[in-house]
């Protein structure tokens, strides 16, 4: 495509020269073009004519401070040859001077190419086969770890009750160390008869005694009392924790959708669920209706 189709010029905006023939323009035109002197050529043609640079801006719907550019041979300020010579070519048509000239007065100025504008206005040079490679793989994977950034956080934020992670991080705030177990060095208290009745006699002895014993003491056991049957099985993901009857945290954690869990422990246990509505609980082997103890989505219950 040419330069003049790619820049028409409309119709009627060429003007006669003022006060000299067509072929002294012209002469002067060539001589002017020569020198290198497009810029002044265009100013004086257009002082001429009595032009603003505004009214030159408007007829070639140009910014004024391009036409200033083209007069002063500002090349660097305007945006490369190719746009350089349709803006002179229109201009002397404005004008009505040889266009031709100007055309060959451009080829002597070093007029800046597209290629170094392209690079001048901060777009992006290419880069060996390799580097762009690499670029497109850090890229690539800077993605994926937005992705999947994104999608724990919709998991956190419809399965994991806002509620629960105020009361952990209370929790973890409030939370002291637990005492060390300490050892219980008594001897065991020894065994008595009945009041009132006689001890065996010991073999070959000929002699009984007596022993009245002590009330009978109550004996009682610290050690867990067995637990177990406890099951929960998630139809979706869900939130759980569950506290034994010392309040000593048994499960807490997001658990899979198709999963299963079995808790043994010391009962009665105390159970926080969220997403409670994809979650059944039985307890050996009886199942615990949830909604009953849930709020919106989290149900809260001890299980005995």
């Amino acid at each position: 495509m040419s330069e003049q189709s790619m820049f028409p010029l409309p119709a009627g905006q060429g003007l006669p020269p003022g006060g000299q023939s067509q072929e002294e323009a012209t002469t002067r035109e060539a001589t002017t073009a020569r020198t290198g002197g497009v810029g002044e050529l265009l100013r004086a043609a257009r002082e001429d004519r009595k032009m603003s640079v505004p009214e030159v801006a408007q007829a070639l719907k140009l910014g004024p401070r391009q036409v200033e550019a083209l007069e002063a041979e500002d090349w660097k300020s305007l945006p490369g040859n190719t746009m350089i010579r349709g803006f002179v070519r229109n201009y002397a048509r404005l004008l009505n001077i040889d266009a031709g000239a100007l055309m060959r007065g451009l080829d002597a100025a070093q007029l800046p190419q597209q290629a170094q504008l392209e690079a001048s206005a901060g777009t992006t040079a290419s880069l060996p086969h390799s580097g762009r490679r690499r670029v497109e793989r850090r890229d690539y994977l800077a993605v994926l770890s937005g992705l999947a950034l994104l999608g724990l956080a919709v998991l956190a934020y419809f399965y994991i009750p806002a509620d629960l992670w105020q009361s952990k991080l209370a929790a973890l705030v409030d939370r002291k160390p637990a005492p060390a177990p300490v050892e219980n060095n008594l001897p065991a208290p020894r065994s008595e008869p009945a009041p009132g009745r006689l001890a065996a006699p010991t073999a070959g002895s000929g002699e009984s005694v007596t022993v009245l014993s002590t009330p009978n003491a109550t004996v009682l056991s610290d050690a867990p009392v067995a637990g177990g049957g406890l099951k929960l099985s998630f139809a979706q993901p869900a939130w759980v924790e569950i506290r034994d009857a010392r309040g000593q945290v048994l499960v807490s954690g997001l658990n899979p959708a198709g999963s299963q869990r079995e808790v043994d422990g010391q009962p009665p246990f105390s159970l926080v669920v969220g997403n409670s509505t994809q979650v059944t609980v039985q307890y050996r082997g009886r199942v615990i209706e949830l909604a009953p103890h849930s709020s919106g989505e989290v149900a809260r219950l001890t299980v005995e």
